[in-house]
């Protein structure tokens, strides 16, 4: 894995935190109950806010970046506007919560000038009641036109083999957030074959990280609709025979290891796979070979 793979995936994973989040916040504005301590999930200016967050990752990605697809920067601006519109909502929120003075309560006992004055910063909090109507409808709009923007980002980065294990992890969210017609429609743009594709490619991206328990139960998956596919039933016999070496059931872990090196698959590198499976044979042997402890 390297390093701008995790942090393409990172950056889809914030940039859905931010859509979940301002829809949080937006039925807390719509039932009054919006208040600034319950937006610094969303936005803040101390780097604990997933928009904070979000707006570092696309600056240290695209901002000075000769390589940044002109989407990426696109992208880039956008949350950045985002960013600025957010940060001005939540000074407007602090005013309103912290400075309007409550005329029910002001004292008779006030001056002139001290009443004026009163009357003033109610003015003022009034125009930021105004300013965070607006400034909630343009936030709207523009994560609206974020998460679609994303979609372009997640088939700019469809070779990444970490993308397809996050897409299957978080069907449920994207599926809430598009739609099933639209993540269906995203899915089979980035593999043809839609979600049996998906899964396949889960699979692989498992079995590279070395989640091989994940892996093997996912080309199961994949075999119990495709018995026919010889590169997935190599790999999930590949996989079940390292998982049950790392849990401890050799004779299982054999069973599978014998059965994988005698496999033929039209797969990449298999030799390489073969060789894995070769010293985990021996090991196997010797590890058979000990006496049992009591």
């Amino acid at each position: 894995m390297t390093n701008i793979e995790k942090k393409q995936i990172d950056l889809i994973k914030e940039s859905i935190c931010v859509y979940a989040k301002f829809t949080e916040c937006l039925v807390l504005y719509k039932e009054r109950c919006l208040f600034f301590s319950n937006i610094e999930g969303f936005i803040d200016d101390k780097g604990n806010s997933c928009l904070f967050r979000l707006k570092e990752m696309c600056h240290d990605l695209f901002r000075n970046s000769d390589n940044a697809n002109y989407k990426e920067k696109l992208y880039d601006i956008t949350v950045g506007y985002v960013f600025h519109e957010a940060m001005k909502l939540r000074e407007n929120l602090y005013q309103i919560e912290y400075y309007q003075p409550n005329t029910d309560k002001v004292s008779d006992s006030l001056t002139v000038i001290e009443k004026k004055i009163v009357r003033e910063i109610e003015m003022l909090t009034k125009k930021a009641e105004i300013r965070l109507k607006e400034g909630v409808k343009e936030i709207r709009t523009l994560t609206i036109e974020l998460i679609g923007q994303l979609i372009s980002l997640i088939e700019l980065y469809k070779d990444n083999y970490l993308l397809p294990r996050f897409i299957l992890e978080n069907e449920k969210t994207l599926v809430s957030i598009y739609g099933k017609r639209e993540f269906k429609r995203i899915l089979n743009e980035l593999y043809h074959d839609g979600r049996d594709a998906l899964v396949f490619r889960a699979a692989k991206s498992y079995l590279k990280s070395e989640y091989y328990d994940y892996s093997r139960l996912l080309f199961r998956k994949v075999l119990k609709k495709d018995k026919e596919n010889k590169t997935a039933l190599f790999l999930y016999t590949y996989a079940s025979a390292i998982h049950f070496y790392f849990i401890n059931k050799f004779s299982r872990s054999l069973l599978f290891a014998e059965q994988a090196r005698d496999m033929e698959a039209d797969i990449e590198n298999l030799n390489a796979y073969k060789d894995v499976l070769e010293k985990l044979i021996n090991d196997l042997s010797k590890e058979m070979r000990k006496p049992k402890r009591l």
